[in-house]
């Protein structure tokens, strides 16, 4: 078996694993929700950090100071079957910054250090750009500030880090705090069920 093989065959186990966890948390937090009821979620398209478009537009972080709930209950979520798992990932580095020895940025984008960079399987030093790297966040630290979903905006990224409401933190104000002084309108009530179906997909679509 082929080193491209072996580390191809790592890289679908980590991202099926991580999305059935991902899966297990906040869409196994919605099935015990009353059916037919509603909840908020942040709409990607209408986004000011994730709307394409939004070139010139500041980074909002309205869903950091507007939540009722400490730290609010957004976070910045990966979808690692969009992901690049690239050497230098703009939404982890910093890379207006100045670069150290190793030809990376010196600084990391995150304020609250959120997001881990994970080496996936065989790590070739002689060729680092050829190697790929899971960007994991830690939505104990994250606060939905938006900045690395701006940075992975194409088209210097992906666009697969996205804001998304968690629903085990989430209190259901019937009038969202957020959703009142959001200026495009991106907080939504959406039903249990389809918020639940959209989390199955991202597992189905998982190679």
């Amino acid at each position: 078996m082929s080193a491209e093989v072996s580390r191809r065959n790592v890289l679908s186990s980590v991202v099926r694993g991580a999305v059935i966890a991902s899966l297990g948390g906040t869409a196994g937090y919605l099935v015990q929700k009353a059916k037919g009821q509603v909840v908020w979620q942040v709409d990607a398209s209408r986004c000011v950090n994730s709307r394409l478009g939004e070139l010139d537009a500041e980074v909002c972080r309205l869903c950091t100071t507007e939540c009722v709930v400490a730290q609010s209950a957004v976070r910045a979520v990966n979808n690692f079957a969009e992901c690049g798992r690239c050497y230098i990932c703009p939404a982890y580095f910093n890379i207006k910054s100045a670069v150290d020895a190793k030809g990376l940025p010196s600084e990391k984008l995150c304020p609250r250090d959120a997001i881990r960079r994970e080496p996936i399987g065989w790590v070739d030093p002689d060729d680092p750009a050829n190697n790929f790297y899971e960007y994991i966040i830690d939505e104990e630290k994250c606060d939905g500030c938006g900045l690395c979903v701006r940075a992975c905006k194409e088209p210097l990224g992906l666009g697969s880090i996205v804001l998304s409401v968690r629903h085990n933190i989430c209190v259901d104000c019937n009038r969202c705090a957020i959703s009142t002084t959001c200026p495009k309108d991106a907080l939504v009530q959406r039903p249990t069920e389809e918020a639940l179906s959209v989390r199955k997909a991202a597992l189905l679509a998982t190679p």
